[in-house]
């Protein structure tokens, strides 16, 4: 399949979004040319904030490929992605991501404007940061820490 070929599925996807009264966004995710999963978005379904298009594949390919990191994916999705889940292609280390649309300026200026979160802390900073430490020495990942300082 080609490009176009699997952005109209996601396209597919998207259309399903529109009728279930979702944003209407889809992606496709592909390994080796083949797909393994394909979503459209379900927050208003799933009374989830976090079940965008792109986080759904990530979930269902976690499933099916039993990891919960991508090397080797490519994610086409309708809409260029929103700050979460750019952020979540990142962590799932995905290798491409194919848009079908520029996204508006809406969704950066005010659903994801940092401005309208409170963050307050640290509270805890010693406890909190400890099993963090613990965890980084456990599992070999101490290099974590030397980017500290």
């Amino acid at each position: 399949m080609n490009d176009k070929e699997i952005m109209s599925i996601a396209l597919e996807e998207a259309k399903k979004a529109y009728k279930r009264k979702e944003c209407p966004v889809g992606a496709v995710l592909i390994k080796n040319g083949k797909i393994i999963a394909k979503a459209g978005n379900r927050e208003v379904e799933l009374k989830d904030p976090t079940a965008h298009a792109e986080i759904l594949v990530l979930r269902e390919a976690g499933q099916i490929l039993n990891a919960h990191t991508f090397r080797d994916c490519i994610v086409y999705t309708t809409l260029w992605p929103c700050p979460m889940c750019a952020n979540s292609l990142l962590r799932a280390k995905i290798s491409k991501v194919i848009c079908g649309a520029k996204s508006f300026k809406y969704i950066y200026k005010e659903t994801f404007n940092p401005s309208h979160l409170s963050i307050v802390g640290p509270i805890m900073n010693n406890e909190c940061r400890d099993i963090f430490i613990k965890w980084t020495k456990k599992t070999n990942r101490e290099f974590i820490l030397s980017l500290e300082k």
